[in-house]
């Protein structure tokens, strides 16, 4: 009997065949988990600069970045976070449903309310509330009125 030193024909073309099946299963999901992939990224970058926000809080001993309302607050913000309590501040990489422009940006509120206004639409950032004197003060959101996956809207995170 004669040793066989490799594959036939016939088991190269099932391996063939299940791979395709494979793709054809697996290829239609891809965008979906790319989605959720940003999705998680931007809810964790999120939690991360909450806790800078509250690691900044502790330092000056009660006080959030001070920033006026209604126009992009990246240098204020960014001078008081980077480099000392952040390497940078991350993008918001809110799903690609929609046309947007993505940009490393926070946008300053006057409050956030349940449901804010949301800045400059289109344009995935942050939204932080730097007026001393608003209930909101300190707190900071996605800055975007569309909703997630779930259907959750995006600034209620």
């Amino acid at each position: 009997m004669k040793k066989s030193k490799g594959f036939t024909l016939i088991e190269l073309m099932v391996v063939v065949v299940i791979l395709g099946i494979l793709a054809v299963v697996v290829a239609p999901r891809i965008p979906d988990m790319v989605r959720k992939a940003n999705e998680g990224a931007t809810k964790g970058s999120l939690s991360t600069l909450r806790s800078t926000l509250n690691i900044y809080y502790s330092d000056v001993e009660g006080y959030y970045p001070i920033t006026a309302s209604g126009e992009v607050v990246t240098g204020t913000f960014t001078g008081a976070l980077v480099p000392k309590y952040i390497k940078k501040i991350p993008t918001a990489k809110v799903p690609t449903a929609h046309p947007t422009v993505t940009l490393s940006g926070v946008y300053g509120y006057a409050s956030i309310g349940s449901a804010p206004t949301i800045q400059n639409e289109g344009i995935n950032a942050w939204g932080y509330c730097g007026v001393a004197t608003a209930n909101d003060y300190g707190s900071i959101i996605v800055n975007s009125g569309y909703n997630d996956t779930a259907g959750t809207p995006w600034y209620s995170y």
